[in-house]
């Protein structure tokens, strides 16, 4: 086919990829829309046998080239393709990764149909699978919509390989990679989906993701280096300077994506960082994120633990994002919901919240004078563990009329890496009826005593019942949740 028909440009960064990159090679000739194709490798300064087999690919087909720019990181290789590219439309894929053999052919054809300025098509993380929260829209057909407002979500999808651009939208917008720094799709794909006025999703795999698991990957790393840090913010920063040219609804969107993706950033930068370090993030994230609304920050974060720093920045509380055990209280029942203590306004409500209680039964033994003593483990989402160990509690035996006090041991000594606070309750099976209790674990509090269901740990079905009351006492599941099951003795 000759060049005046290639209508797509598939830009493809490498560096140091040789145990990965005949494959994607191979998958690249594979693709059926690979004639109308101009394939750009560009060399990211290689120290391994890359050039040489992308040298060797490019030879075998006129429709590839190679060029070289060793200085800089992938946005900056990928600028570089872009910058040759003469096709209306162009992707971006990355050299370690695996291109079904019908994605270019099946992004090129819908972005021609549906005349859309972006195109996205479902990836696959391998070799384990992520749920991304764009998901939900793919259907059996193509959907097209006239902004990404209509699919809010898909804000999240900043990644450039599972989608095709036009590239007059690009270029007309000074929509570029981000140089010298990680997360640099992101400078792409957020403006390309904010700007543009036609959107198609096809609901076909387009990419497989290849999560290499050696340490060499950005997300394989991605709470451990400092850099990241430091690049996520300057990205995250950049993004907001659109905020000014946007609409409100737009607006929305992207406080989504600025929200969302700095909340691991955050919820972990006082275990990265030194004080100083972390005061100068925080003060940036303060403008950052100033204006905001609280049911925003709730809406596009995962629990109250990643919403506490949100809370900090809001109140300028830099103890309470750094040392929140100096600062935040107990917990706070009220219409059977509990919140953190913290002593803000009524905005903070959606963020102090608690979204869970995992309590869970871990054993059932003998106590003294033929009582049985129940022993657990609990946490609260948003309470730091060593606060725990202030917290009153009981457990509640439905169905049996029954409360009893528990004690709460606080941390586990000698347990490292289990999580959470440990508790125990003494009950007399000679006091209740025979049959099944469901329990739960009650929290009391300075406003509304509340109750969570208790779950069974899987040890526990290997442990033997409790007797030398007249009788068995033992924890059963049912449904997942942690029944006493009280058993007299037979005669």
């Amino acid at each position: 086919m000759s060049q005046a028909n290639r209508d797509v440009t598939v830009v493809v960064p490498f560096r140091d990829v040789q145990n990965f990159f005949a494959q994607f090679l191979q998958s690249v000739a594979a693709q059926t829309a690979f004639a109308r194709a101009h394939v750009i490798l560009v060399d990211n300064g290689s120290s391994d046998q890359s050039v040489a087999m992308a040298s060797e690919f490019a030879a075998m087909h006129a429709n590839v080239d190679l060029v070289s720019h060793p200085q800089g990181r992938a946005g900056d290789a990928r600028n570089v393709g872009m910058d040759m590219a003469v096709t209306p439309y162009i992707v971006f894929w990355d050299a370690d990764d695996i291109v079904p053999e019908r994605s270019l052919e099946v992004l090129r054809s819908t972005i021609i149909k549906t005349r859309a300025t972006v195109v996205v098509g479902r990836e696959k993380h391998v070799p384990k699978p992520v749920k991304a929260p764009w998901h939900k829209y793919f259907g059996k057909n193509v959907k097209t919509v006239g902004s990404v407002v209509d699919v809010p979500d898909l804000i999240h999808s900043a990644s450039c390989w599972n989608k095709i651009f036009d590239l007059d939208l690009l270029r007309s917008q000074g929509i570029r990679f981000g140089t010298g720094t990680a997360f640099e799709d992101a400078y792409v794909s957020l403006p390309a989906l904010l700007l543009s006025e036609r959107i198609a999703l096809v609901d076909s795999l387009v990419y497989e993701y290849r999560r290499r698991g050696d340490g060499t990957s950005v997300m394989d790393t991605i709470w451990d280096l400092p850099q990241n840090y430091a690049d996520q913010l300057v990205m995250l920063e950049y993004l907001a300077g659109m905020r000014q040219g946007l609409s409100p609804y737009q607006q929305e969107t992207l406080e989504r994506f600025l929200v969302r993706s700095m909340q691991g950033f955050l919820l972990r930068a006082p275990r990265i960082f030194g004080e100083a370090e972390c005061r100068q993030l925080f003060e940036r994230c303060r403008t950052l994120y100033w204006g905001i609304t609280s049911e925003q920050f709730a809406r596009s974060t995962h629990d109250t633990n990643h919403r506490i720093p949100y809370l900090a920045l809001h109140y300028g509380d830099f103890d309470l994002f750094y040392r929140p055990a100096s600062v935040l209280g107990s917990v706070f029942g009220r219409e059977g919901d509990l919140y953190v203590d913290y002593p803000g306004t009524s905005w903070a409500l959606p963020l102090t919240k608690v979204t869970s209680v995992p309590a869970r039964i871990e054993g059932i033994s003998a106590g003294e004078g033929g009582t049985v003593v129940v022993h657990g483990r609990f946490s609260v989402n948003g309470i730091p563990d060593e606060l725990l160990a202030k917290l009153e509690v009981q457990v509640w035996f439905e169905r049996s009329g029954k409360t009893v006090p528990a004690v709460n041991h606080g941390q586990a000594q000698g347990h490292s890496g289990q999580a959470g606070a440990v508790f125990s309750v003494t009950v007399d099976p000679r006091e209740f009826p025979a049959g099944s209790f469901p329990v739960r674990l009650v929290l009391c509090t300075r406003g509304r005593d509340v109750s969570r269901a208790c779950t069974v740990s899987p040890a526990l079905a290997q442990q033997p019942p409790a007797d030398g009351f007249h009788g068995f006492a033992r924890i059963t599941a049912d449904g997942g949740n942690a029944q006493l099951v009280i058993e007299p003795t037979q005669h």
